[in-house]
């Protein structure tokens, strides 16, 4: 308790001294008392304000995750602070209306950066940036878990045990788990603690096959492996949508040349359509610009991609190579059929092939790129991916998401991955 209210009152001073730093940035010495009055005479409310939105999002809770975790909360909690406090302000904007709405702004990345670095060193310091990891069986789970310092592992043998602990971050399921009142157990104590779920790798393909197969015990689990709150599912769509009509809109002219230069040196459609797999096993049409001869799987069959396959066209060659050919699959994303990131959809030839990549694709919506395109190369073999697409679908979030996109740049233009 002692350790938070120390937190909470530099908090309280480095707020406002984020707010001086602001107007200083903004004005510099003198600064003129119309702008600075409001503040002097609002900053016990605006304070008020900040904390309560600081608080709401539990940033002076007594034990953190990571400092990941600490920074979300933060920035989130300043976040709804500058809304609050510029709703403030307006509302008694006849007593306060002089006060400059660009300090909010700069205010918000000074605080934010005051407040983050003091708390995580502070909480470092006495040891409460810690994610606490309960592992059930004796399998290995260093690809899970990692070996980061601040991860405090536990084992036990059955799930029982988990009666006796109230704080816990993460679950890692290392063994099968054979008796439906240990599976309703487990998914009882998930909600009860709030924790994630975590399986081995061995352990989540035999949970994926075994769904394949008909098994019921799978459906319940089902219900949480790859899937966010509602919130984050939303947030994941909302960022699918933005990011692919913004790109529609910017590229757009490179997209009609290349569609003249298709139908310029060679014969047939510019856009490829072809029947692939996406989540639940629903087929839909996925449209890519050609980059083969017409009618190219009628010389060969279904293959998988090859960086030298003599059907690619001259200009198909291009386009794979900087991966403008799949470009028209954000209208795919528009439509809710894949999203801009997740396992890559397969064709119904190969799913059937491999099962694994059935399960897969049974968990999320596949993706216009994913961890293994950005990882590794273009003609990787499936069962090579499946071990990222496994690591993508447990650790599956909005920032994970942004951090991809953010990687397929460079992999884009250093013409690697995919």
């Amino acid at each position: 308790m002692l350790n938070r209210c120390i937190i909470f009152l530099t908090d309280i001073f480095l707020l406002n001294a984020g707010f001086l730093l602001s107007f200083l940035v903004r004005y510099q010495l003198p600064l003129p008392e119309k702008s600075f009055a409001p503040y002097k005479s609002s900053f016990v409310f605006l304070t008020l304000i900040y904390m309560s939105s600081l608080s709401f999002f539990r940033v002076y809770k007594s034990r953190f995750k990571s400092s990941w975790d600490l920074f979300q909360r933060i920035f989130l909690g300043l976040f709804l602070g500058v809304l609050l406090s510029v709703t403030f302000v307006y509302a008694f904007r006849i007593k306060w209306g002089a006060f400059p709405t660009s300090i909010f702004s700069i205010s918000f990345f000074i605080s934010l950066l005051l407040i983050f670095k003091f708390n995580q060193f502070f909480l470092k310091r006495i040891k409460k940036i810690e994610k606490q990891v309960i592992i059930l069986g004796e399998g290995k789970v260093d690809d899970i878990v990692g070996k980061k310092a601040n991860v405090e592992r536990k084992h036990i043998y059955q799930i029982r045990e988990l009666l006796k602990y109230t704080n816990v971050d993460e679950i890692v399921v290392s063994e099968k788990i054979t008796d439906v009142e240990d599976l309703n157990l487990l998914l009882y104590l998930q909600q009860k603690l709030k924790a994630e779920i975590l399986f081995s790798p061995s352990i989540y393909m035999g949970l994926l096959l075994e769904r394949i197969n008909g098994n019921s015990s799978f459906e319940s689990l089902s219900t949480f492996v790859g899937r966010q709150l509602d919130i984050d599912e939303f947030l994941i769509r909302m960022l699918d949508i933005v990011v692919s009509i913004g790109l529609l809109i910017v590229l757009w002219p490179v997209m009609l040349l290349i569609s003249v230069l298709i139908q310029l040196t060679s014969s047939g459609n510019v856009l490829y359509k072809q029947q692939r797999v996406g989540k639940d096993g629903k087929i839909f049409t996925l449209y890519k610009f050609r980059t083969m001869v017409q009618d190219a799987e009628r010389m060969l069959g279904p293959v998988l991609a090859k960086q030298n396959d003599p059907r690619v066209t001259k200009i198909g060659r291009f386009l794979r190579t900087t991966r403008i050919d799949e470009l028209p699959q954000l209208l795919n994303v528009l439509c809710g059929q894949i999203s801009l990131v997740g396992p890559r959809p397969e064709r119904p030839h190969f799913v059937k092939l491999h099962k694994a990549l059935q399960g897969m694709r049974l968990a999320v919506k596949p993706g216009l790129t994913g961890l293994a395109q950005i990882r590794s190369y273009y003609d990787l073999h499936p069962k090579h991916k499946l071990r990222y697409d496994f690591l993508y679908i447990q650790r599956r979030s909005l920032w994970l998401n942004i951090y991809i996109l953010l990687q397929t740049i460079p992999v884009v233009i250093s013409k690697k991955g995919w």
